[in-house]
């Protein structure tokens, strides 16, 4: 299996690195981690240009990101909740997948998505948008939720990690 796992937080080593390693750990095959704080990645500025040249004109590392996941098996998308959202990092790489949408020869269809969230809040305040992540932007792109991990109360490094964690050990039987 080929996974292609992404950290949106800005901070390494900490929560969301953490369950991404875990899960890795027990995950087969060949295994890519992009740490999306320590990346080139621009903005869409919505030129069009991959509508009538198939590919994004910007040549950054979402582009080395997204051709390998048009090869993977398994996307891991991990990201802490600021302010009710996804990280701006990992935003950014998910506007840039405009490019596959609009080139017929490229598809993430049929790619299977391990979610993982961080949150400081401890209750289920963020879940509608949790949820929604289902919908867009994975499952606008034919990709299948395997399963959404959310650390509630993950405020420190290493808090609220418990359940989460629990989930992960029993993740194998899902792939």
């Amino acid at each position: 299996m080929k996974t292609v796992a992404i950290v949106g937080s800005p901070r390494k080593d900490g929560n969301c690195d953490i369950l991404v390693n875990k899960l890795l750990e027990k995950i087969d095959g060949e295994k890519s981690i992009y740490y999306l704080n320590e990346l080139d990645i621009g903005f869409c500025k919505a030129c069009q240009a991959c509508q009538k040249k198939g590919d994004c004109v910007k040549d950054d590392d979402a582009r080395k990101i997204i051709t390998e996941m048009l090869e993977a098996d398994l996307f891991i998308f991990s990201s802490p909740i600021y302010y009710g959202q996804m990280s701006g990092q990992a935003k950014t790489l998910i506007d840039r997948f405009y490019q596959v949408s609009q080139n017929p020869d490229k598809t993430l269809e049929g790619t299977k998505v391990i979610e993982i969230f961080t949150q400081a809040q401890p209750s289920d305040a963020f879940a509608a948008y949790i949820d929604s992540m289902k919908v867009i932007p994975f499952g606008y792109m034919g990709m299948e939720i395997v399963d959404t991990i959310v650390a509630k109360g993950a405020a420190g490094k290493g808090d609220g990690l418990e359940e989460a964690i629990a989930q992960i050990e029993k993740i194998g039987d899902k792939l």
